[in-house]
């Protein structure tokens, strides 16, 4: 499947900047709901949205569930060659992050403490909504400021 993908001169995968606020949407609409009914259902919707952070976060943006079915429906309804690409290096820290709160919320919720598990779900929910509706992703942005960082030893 990767193999299908575009990959830059150095070999990375190169993603259509429209996946990760489609991804985002439906990230929304599954925590969303989850927040809503909570209880066993809502416990199940968590721990399904944690497997797909996990999927995108250690086998990739090629691999992650919702990237899929972006693709599959940019070749139905034809919406042509992307606006812009990136590099999936900062979409997939943003999923690292999701899958880390995530994590943190599965226990909290496992661990009877269910308003704090809830509290953390909120978080990437109003992150994913932030993405979806305005593009901005702040995980992206976090990881850039770390490629600064990191590129300048840490002296700024």
């Amino acid at each position: 499947m990767s193999r299908q993908l575009a990959r830059d001169g150095q070999g990375s995968l190169v993603i259509d900047v429209r996946g990760p606020r489609f991804g985002a949407a439906i990230t929304s609409v599954v925590l969303g709901t989850a927040l809503v009914v909570q209880g066993p259902l809502g416990l199940v919707l968590v721990a399904w949205q944690w497997l797909a952070f996990a999927i995108a976060t250690f086998a990739g943006l090629a691999w992650s569930p919702y990237g899929n079915v972006f693709r599959i429906v940019k070749r139905r309804f034809d919406l042509g060659p992307p606006p812009e690409t990136e590099t999936e290096g900062p979409p997939r820290f943003a999923q690292a992050c999701g899958f880390a709160v995530a994590s943190v919320a599965l226990v909290l919720l496992l661990g009877g403490l269910t308003a704090a598990g809830w509290v953390a779900i909120s978080v990437v929910l109003a992150l994913s909504v932030l993405l979806a509706t305005t593009g901005i992703c702040v995980g992206c942005e976090l990881y850039l400021v770390g490629q600064r960082l990191r590129a300048s030893g840490g002296r700024d």
